[in-house]
């Protein structure tokens, strides 16, 4: 058997930003748990604009590596030792993800761009975090707090079992103001699902495939996905695809629709591990690996669509999958 690994092995980088008291912490330390269970090394990395970092802290009574980095903004007075953090992270302990909070006064479009331009890291997201009990829009913020909105990949709304429909649909207004192109879902007591805010690397690909044999294995398993009725479904498309083709197609699928992932064998006749948030969309080019039992070689095209009602647009995403796949 063969394992496929990423190209470079370039660490997958996430970026949660909020402003303060949005419950960034909460659900970096629910979702840590989570990929812990599974087996994943994951680095935090914290940002904090005071002189203590009382977060840090518990995550690392969870055995988490983490670095902190105080007394400055990561984005701008402290790129520096952040690019040092980094690069001491990568030689030391090569993990499988890389977390980092952003302080409430970070650009996360400052952050993204440190972070593609990296050697060692692969941009997997800047997610956007909104207490929506005491947000009340943008009238009064700064720039940066209104890039926090515009400059995201996915927004998750914290604490919205506190608030009602009415209270849920004025935040909402008051997010498309600024952003209408970032999927919205919800962290109900700060719980999410590790398979709607992350992408994928290495260790992640037993459980994608076995979610492609087993559509039941692909519902992400938090307790209010039934409810709030998200749905995955699985492509299997045959032939190969044109980037750029393909790109446009993913990007124009419905909205309701904020996660794609997946492998797709590209006009240069290889596999690429392709995960898509929002309307950003990645291709990263695979390889084979020996001596690693359990995992065979992708020779089809797979992938794997989650959403809001996800099930409603199957048709038609399969369709327009299949009208620009090369024969």
């Amino acid at each position: 058997m063969n394992e496929l690994k990423i190209q470079k092995n370039k660490i997958p980088t996430t970026v949660f930003s909020g402003f303060l008291g949005s419950g960034k912490t909460t659900i970096i330390s629910n979702l840590i748990d989570e990929l812990q269970a599974n087996n994943q090394q994951v680095i935090y990395i914290k940002n904090e604009i005071g002189d203590t970092d009382i977060d840090g802290k518990v995550l690392e009574g969870k055995g988490i590596k983490t670095k902190e980095l105080l007394n400055g903004c990561i984005c701008c007075t402290l790129v520096g030792p952040f690019i040092s953090s980094i690069n001491e992270i990568v030689e030391t302990f090569s993990p499988d993800k890389i977390i980092i909070e952003a302080s409430g006064a970070a650009d996360p479009s400052a952050l993204a761009l440190m972070i593609s331009l990296h050697p060692n890291l692969a941009r997997d997201g800047v997610i956007g975090i909104i207490d929506v009990v005491n947000f009340e829009g943008y009238k009064d913020l700064s720039v940066t707090a209104q890039n926090q909105t515009k400059f995201t990949d996915l927004i998750i709304f914290n604490k919205i079992e506190l608030v009602d429909i009415a209270k849920k649909k004025a935040v909402v207004g008051y997010v498309r103001e600024l952003n209408a192109h970032s999927p919205i879902i919800e962290a109900p007591n700060g719980k999410i699902s590790s398979k709607l805010v992350f992408g994928l690397n290495s260790k992640d690909l037993p459980t994608l495939l076995a979610e492609v044999e087993n559509p039941n294995a692909g519902q992400p398993n938090t307790d209010h996905i039934q409810e709030d009725q998200i749905q995955t479904f699985n492509l299997k498309p045959l032939g190969k695809f044109n980037k750029d083709e393909l790109e446009k197609t993913i990007n124009e699928t419905p909205k309701n629709i904020f996660r794609i992932k997946g492998f797709v064998k590209l006009t240069d006749d290889k596999f690429y591990l392709m995960n898509s948030v929002g309307k950003r969309t990645d291709f990263v080019l695979l390889k084979n690996q020996e001596n690693t039992p359990g995992i065979g070689s992708i020779a089809e095209n797979i992938l794997i669509f989650i959403g809001f009602l996800a099930h409603t647009h199957e048709n038609e995403i399969k369709l327009a999958i299949e009208a620009i796949a090369k024969k």
